[in-house]
């Protein structure tokens, strides 16, 4: 693991200025991704923003009363034994309850989830050299290798890996919206356009800048109601 240094936010403004002013950190909320991507020294941070003091753990109903908000702090389990989520839309928590363990989800964030990076043999361990996502340009590992867990749809000759989130598939049925907060403005993203495919550009998994913006909420939209995620 590479050295870093650690800093903890007392509020949003706080972490979007100091993730802006060092693009080579990255926010610490649950870590269940990011520490074993660092152990392996798949991911290299210069510097680690703890948020988890952040107030972005609410799952609320929205005041109009169609729909909720989720805050992107908001852990897994929570999300997934919340009774307004396991009433009215079960999918979102037939789908956290299907992946990983529960000592994970006790841990694992919403936002973290969202941006967990893909689970292929050949970005997790840096022994192989091709990886696309790991080091833009090295080639893809994956398409002549073993390449059982990969895609078939919307791959691209540069990358075949998969995104692992169950959660995802859920939000994308459920129409969410994201939202996120830059350091100089605000914006909301569908969930169907928030991830990327692989294209020319596989080390970009999202449209989401490249660590310069703060995940608050997510939105969900189904036609006659409201789940906001924040």
């Amino acid at each position: 693991m590479n050295p870093f240094t650690y800093s903890r936010a007392s509020d949003t403004s706080q972490a979007v200025a100091e993730i802006s002013a060092k693009p080579q950190g990255k926010f610490l909320g649950g870590g269940t991704n990011l520490i074993d991507l660092m152990k392996m020294g798949v991911e290299t941070p210069a510097q680690l923003i703890d948020i988890n003091r952040l107030p972005l753990a609410q799952i609320e109903e929205l005041p109009s009363g169609k729909g909720l908000r989720i805050g992107a702090l908001a852990r897994n389990s929570d999300v997934a034994e919340h009774s307004l989520i396991r009433t009215r839309y079960p999918v979102l928590s037939e789908a956290l309850l299907s992946g990983a363990s529960p000592q994970l989800r006790n841990m694992a964030t919403v936002g973290g989830n969202l941006l967990q990076r893909t689970r292929c043999y050949y970005f997790y361990d840096p022994a192989f050299p091709q990886c696309n996502k790991r080091h833009p340009g090295s080639g893809c590992g994956a398409i002549e290798g073993f390449n059982r867990i990969h895609a078939i749809l919307g791959q691209s000759e540069q990358c075949i890996a998969t995104n692992p989130s169950d959660m995802c598939v859920a939000l994308a049925a459920l129409d969410a919206i994201v939202r996120v907060r830059g350091p100089k403005a605000a914006r909301e993203i569908p969930i169907a356009e928030f991830h990327r495919l692989p294209g020319n550009t596989p080390e970009r998994d999202t449209i989401w800048g490249p660590t310069n913006w703060l995940s608050l909420s997510i939105f969900r939209r189904c036609r006659s109601q409201h789940i906001r995620i924040i």
